[in-house]
């Protein structure tokens, strides 16, 4: 069983493209969580803006990292590093 993700968009639609990439990225965290963690991603476009917020509630703690670049795929990307260290 993996990690739940709950995907939703402001401004932007969620493409397969970008949800597999969330999955994939998130998903390589998934040695950290246990496996019914929910992972809740917003993505959302604002001008050149593409900001993805995550928020991962574990354990009475909730973890969060949000990153901001004019690329969807990098900021998945940033979030994912921060998110893991």
């Amino acid at each position: 069983m993996y990690m739940k993700f709950i995907i939703s968009g402001k401004n932007i639609d969620i493409t397969e493209g970008l949800k597999s990439a969330i999955e994939d990225k998130i998903g390589k965290l998934e040695k950290y969580f246990t496996p019914d963690t929910e992972v809740h991603v917003t993505l959302s476009v604002e001008k050149e803006r593409q900001k993805i917020e995550v928020t991962i509630p574990v354990k009475g703690t909730v973890i969060r990292s949000e990153q901001v670049s004019n690329d969807m795929y990098v900021s998945i990307d940033l979030v994912e590093e921060i998110i893991e260290r």
